[in-house]
């Protein structure tokens, strides 16, 4: 048994797993159905020796595991049907699931990691990532859904139910321990509520290891020596699983043992939207259709800026003196920022509807999720933002001034100012993602942005010490730059022992122009130096 803090207990006494067990098998079959009832692996590329990444049921009663090759595979049964799934294809699949399980809680995680592969070497940087999960595993916060849906049982049947609507099978498991729920989620079908955690331990301790995320080699020499199950792994000790079997099964060991692990739910998106009323009412298909065409380039340029593309759109029409408003909900094939195709739609849904009153608002609402980066700059090269003749630009300056003439700056860790950024030469282009740089001090106001340091190639020395009384302010000690206002300071800065001894105090001093001027006292060459122009 583990204790779950006092301050988590509320909120995280429950965990749910929700498994979509061999999600690139299940778009495999959904690409190919008719090889449903034969034996069918997913391979890592298209070649004899490739990688066996996953497997189905068929493919196991022929003794075929993850780790062989696809040659070794076909020794074995010389009909088995082999396919590959892109990465991008699990990627994109994972974030429309992700997408809809957000409607039944708050809180999921998503396990994203790397396709998982058992031949590599199981010493790798994130041994744990590797025996945690696998694509299309999600870990839900079911806490508080119990009031909307009933019991635990009717929410997990509610996910399966909303998952089958996106053609993928799942499983659910509620319970107490995240990897345990996991464990169970691999042999079970349905949904599976525990409310007894000694029964829960016991249940997962009979789940075989090939049904977890373990590589080949690792679980092939556990077999060997008759350790075949959950359980029987935990009873090993860590250390000596460790020095035999590597990295991936200690961390299985460690997964199955810990006790309560907090969730790391993905943060909450919220759609983009858009309103626009009418006046007079109108119920004029083509200008209506006007309309939404103007709203939805804006709505995509605030998904772009995102990082993301259109994975649903929701259109809801209110009418004209009439209560219940209009709703239309549009799915594209896959997620899109491709504006005519969107419109198109659009103008198809609405020359099938049936509206019983004149339109007197519109509103629009569109759902995203991560896009690739091809995508985004197809999207920003119609807007006329060409980079493909950005870098053949970039290329002749480089080909007439050398290669270091192009160059961009990257931050590194430094105690002086003009040692903290380095220029590396730079051959691509990306478009701008801007971010939320401060928050507004008062509601409707823009938020403040942020000051632009700009440093000089070396310090420039100045000439004596800064006026010490308000009558010397007049005195010209930044010389043509004008008197000084204000002077603030200092914010000391030292370091160096181990090369050279440096001793700082900065200043920020604003002139009678208006500038902003970042001078410091170097205290061990006893001078005043001007540093930059803060603007």
């Amino acid at each position: 048994m583990f204790s779950i803090p006092l301050e988590m207990a509320g909120s995280m006494d429950r965990a749910a797993c929700v498994d979509v067990p061999e999600l690139p098998l299940q778009l495999l079959l959904r690409r190919e159905p008719g090889w449903a009832d034969d034996a069918v692996v997913v391979v890592a590329d298209d070649r004899p020796q490739a990688e066996v990444l996953w497997v189905n049921d068929a493919a196991r009663r022929h003794r075929i595991r993850p780790g062989m090759s696809l040659a070794a595979a076909q020794s074995l049964d010389a009909r088995v049907r082999a396919g590959v799934v892109s990465p991008h294809e699990i990627h994109e699949t994972i974030e429309r699931v992700a997408q809809r399980l957000s409607t039944f809680s708050p809180r999921v995680e998503v396990f994203d990691a790397p396709t998982p592969s058992s031949s590599a070497s199981t010493k790798g940087p994130r041994p744990r990532a590797a025996v945690e999960g696998a694509p299309g595993v999600f870990w839900l916060d079911p806490c508080g859904m119990v009031p909307l849906f009933t019991s635990f049982e009717h929410w997990g049947h509610g996910i399966r139910e909303a998952l089958e609507a996106l053609g993928l099978r799942s499983t659910v498991v509620v319970g107490f321990h995240r990897f345990r729920c996991y464990a169970l989620a691999r042999v079970r079908r349905g949904v599976w509520v525990n409310d007894d955690p000694g029964q829960e331990t016991s249940a997962a301790a009979k789940v075989p290891l090939d049904r977890l995320t373990l590589p080949a080699k690792a679980r092939d020499g556990l077999h060997r020596l008759g350790v075949g199950t959950l359980g029987e792994l935990l009873r090993l000790p860590e250390a000596d699983l460790r020095a035999r079997f590597g990295e991936a099964a200690a961390a299985l060991h460690a997964c199955g043992r810990d006790g309560w692990a907090p969730l790391r739910p993905r943060p909450l998106v919220e759609p983009v939207r858009a309103t626009k009323s009418l006046e007079p009412p109108d119920d004029d298909r083509t200008r209506l259709l006007f309309l939404l065409k103007s709203m939805l380039h804006d709505l995509m340029v605030e998904l772009c800026d995102r990082g993301q593309a259109m994975s649903a759109l929701r259109l809801r029409l209110r009418l004209d003196h009439h209560p219940e408003p209009h709703d239309e909900r549009l799915e594209p094939a896959r997620p899109t920022l491709d504006e005519p195709m969107v419109i198109d739609l659009l103008r198809l849904r609405l020359d099938a509807a049936t509206l019983r009153a004149p339109v007197e608002a519109l509103e629009l609402e569109l759902e995203g999720v991560e896009a690739p980066s091809g995508q985004l700059a197809l999207f920003r090269t119609q807007a006329r933002r060409d980079l493909d003749a950005a870098e053949r630009a970039l290329a002749r300056l480089r080909a007439w001034l050398g290669p270091e003439a192009v160059t961009r700056a990257h931050l590194r860790e430094a105690h002086l100012p003009e040692a903290r950024f380095s220029w590396s030469p730079t051959a691509t282009l990306g478009f701008p993602r801007p971010e939320v740089v401060g928050a507004a001090v008062d509601v409707g106001c823009e938020p403040p942005l942020p000051l632009q340091r700009r440093l000089l190639p070396r310090p420039q020395r100045l000439p004596a010490a800064p006026p010490s009384t308000a009558s010397d302010c007049e005195q010209p000690w930044l010389g043509t730059r004008g008197p000084i206002v204000s002077i603030e300071g200092p914010y000391r800065i030292s370091g160096g022992w181990w090369v050279r001894t440096v001793e700082r105090d900065y200043y920020f001093v604003q002139t009678e122009p208006g500038e902003l001027l970042w001078v410091f006292y170097d205290r061990v060459r006893r001078g005043w130096y001007l540093q930059g122009v803060v603007g």
